[in-house]
């Protein structure tokens, strides 16, 4: 049973190896879903002896892209290949929400050599199995998932749904973890692994800030960043599991 963290920033990245992260989802901008990181931050983080998975995702608000927006996910996808990541995560739907199998299949055999994780796009489909179906027919190796809930403790229901109609053709990854909840996700659904941000938020460190110079539309001077003893916190739940 892996546990897999998502970061996107160095000091996360850091910390969620030295707690005890089984596999590392590298993004930027956790904020808005997670979106692609940069080739320097890729490139930095394959220096690690764990498995690092490349956040492929060109801006946040929806899964569904245009065909410019779809080339930059294949330059991206051969990015990461280039650098040896072993993984990739990514996820493309239509306008009425289905799984856009033109477009994955082409995303999938760009990124051949590579295992394919499917992120939460999946809790955007209007037919759930419909949707497990396309996937495992893609030759897709996990999905990440909370249930089409806001978190994998609410949705644990349909999560066991899920991995009844997987049958094992594919792997189903319990998305939001905690310590509290990752015992009970595992044993009444039946999920092959987990995710987590594990995240916290810290203040700047800088002595001096202009407050009312605002450059964004959240906390500029706060940073998510991942809690060590969250992770271990997981890990120690998911013992003997």
């Amino acid at each position: 049973m892996n546990l897999e963290i998502c970061v996107d920033n160095y000091e996360s990245f850091s910390t969620a190896l030295k707690a005890g992260a089984d596999r590392i989802e590298l993004c930027s901008s956790l904020r808005e879903g997670g979106l692609t990181p940069s080739y320097a931050f890729m490139e930095a983080a394959m220096r690690a002896s764990s498995p690092v998975f490349m956040m492929i995702r060109p801006r946040s608000c929806d899964f569904l892209y245009t065909d410019h927006e779809i080339e930059i996910m294949h330059r991206d996808i051969s990015a990461a290949k280039k650098l040896g990541a072993p993984g990739v995560v990514l996820g493309v739907l239509t306008a009425d929400g289905n799984i856009d199998v033109p477009v994955m299949k082409s995303l999938i055999k760009e990124a051949a050599g590579m295992q394919v994780t499917c992120h939460r796009a999946f809790d955007q489909v209007r037919d759930v199995f419909e949707a497990l179906d396309s996937l495992i027919e893609l030759g897709v190796k996990r999905i990440l998932t909370s249930g089409q809930a806001e978190n994998p403790y609410d949705g644990m229901d349909m999560l066991q749904k899920v991995v009844a109609h997987a049958r094992r053709r594919v792997m189903i990854m319990a998305a939001g973890v905690t310590p509290a909840t990752v015992k009970e996700i595992i044993l009444k659904t039946g999920v092959d692994e987990v995710h987590s941000a594990a995240a916290i938020s810290r203040k700047s460190n800088m002595s001096y800030i202009k407050s009312e110079a605002q450059m964004g539309h959240g906390e500029d001077f706060s940073l998510n960043v991942v809690d060590g003893e969250l992770v271990k916190g997981i890990k120690t739940n998911m013992a003997g599991l």
